[in-house]
């Protein structure tokens, strides 16, 4: 009898040197037992531009490495094409990580442990540490910092950046990620926060750990600042999905921007230019609940949008 699979996705498109960077670090990690590992490429580039790159490495790869190009144009769609390859070679598991990151050598054990120690129905959320660039101030260093917890904490919701996903969840459940706004991102943050509303049960894993390359352009007032609003357009829709009313939500978003625009003049009379920093970021991210709440969604991932 063969192994069940576990299936590890990655979406790219036109990031060929982070994308080398992480399966270098993929050929090096621990492969747990009992479980055959393959590795899929979706390049969401209609040019193809991820092919010569994982032609080059299929022969020599440590895993069985499979190419596949998804030419609608959007990460939700690339996800869901990544579940539709994972369904179609009768995968057990399937954990996404992006490209722009790269893997400890343990990372696959810890987190395959965690999943048969919580149980094989649960989804399980890895850690991210940030990997910025030399010089980074520590205030604008701080956003990029992700939140931990001790493992086995139950999460309502997560990210894809580093999560093993039973394929239950999808298949019995026919979860899929929004297609609606393509360019919008949040659709994982809405897909996790689905899943538990359906009964799936959410656990983090602090020893299976990823790395996420911070490039020097996103260290910026006005990308970090567009990026708040956009998560927080996210955050409404998040919100009102599980239950929050419209006006309440609206309400909630208008207060703490108000709130948050009062502590800058304050801060920056103080001296704390930080203290006005972080003030302005969530009054970004306040700015994007009222929008969200009234319907808006953010196009922060358009590929002509620099990002």
């Amino acid at each position: 009898m063969s192994n069940p699979v576990l299936d590890i996705a990655i979406c790219t498109y036109r990031r060929p040197r982070q994308l080398e960077h992480l399966l270098s670090s993929l050929a090096q990690v621990e492969l747990p037992e009992a479980l055959d590992v393959q590795v899929s490429i979706v390049d969401n580039d209609p040019e193809g531009s991820a092919e010569t790159l994982i032609s080059c490495l299929t022969e020599s790869f440590p895993m069985s490495l499979r190419y596949c190009r998804e030419t609608r144009r959007g990460i939700p769609c690339a996800r869901n094409r990544a579940i539709d390859e994972a369904h179609q070679h009768e995968a057990a598991y399937l954990v996404f990580i992006d490209d722009d990151e790269w893997v400890e050598r343990d990372w696959l054990v810890n987190l395959v442990r965690c999943a048969s120690e919580f149980g094989d129905k649960c989804v399980v959320s890895g850690r991210v540490r940030a990997q910025v660039p030399d010089g980074t101030s520590p205030v604008m260093a701080e956003f990029y910092e992700r939140n931990c917890y001790s493992t086995g904490t139950r999460r309502q919701y997560c990210a894809t950046n580093n999560v093993l996903i039973p394929i239950a969840v999808t298949r019995d459940l026919g979860l899929r990620f929004d297609e609606s706004r393509p360019f919008a991102g949040g659709e994982d943050t809405l897909f996790f926060t689905e899943a538990v509303k359906r009964g799936v049960e959410i656990v983090f894993c602090a020893e299976a750990v990823v790395y996420e390359v911070i490039p020097a352009e996103r260290v910026s007032i006005r990308w970090q600042s567009r990026r708040k609003y956009s998560a927080g357009t996210i955050q409404a829709v998040q919100k009102m999905s599980c239950g929050r009313g419209r006006l309440r939500t609206l309400l909630s978003g208008a207060f703490q921007l108000l709130a948050a625009l009062a502590k800058i003049p304050l801060s920056r009379l103080g001296g704390r230019r930080d203290d006005a920093y972080r003030s302005w970021l969530k009054v970004c991210r306040s700015a994007g609940i009222v929008a969200g709440s009234l319907g808006t969604r953010s196009d922060f991932y358009r590929p002509d949008s620099g990002i």
